[in-house]
């Protein structure tokens, strides 16, 4: 089951926006962040892994 997420926090808890009368929107309910771009994961496991690396890569650079 694919798993759409916010470009920017990537949080699953996105909605669309203004009803897309301008277009194809969607808001985070996490980070409030408007886009017309969202990321798509094949599943779950799939975004952790992606979450993890990018707290590992995040950790290296302190």
């Amino acid at each position: 089951m694919a798993v759409e997420v916010c470009s920017n926090c990537f949080s699953p808890r996105i909605a669309p926006y203004m009803g897309y009368e301008t277009g194809k929107r969607f808001i985070c309910q996490d980070c409030g962040h408007i886009s017309a771009v969202t990321l798509e994961f094949e599943d779950m496991d799939a975004l952790v892994k992606v979450l993890q690396v990018r707290r590992d890569e995040a950790g290296e650079s302190e």
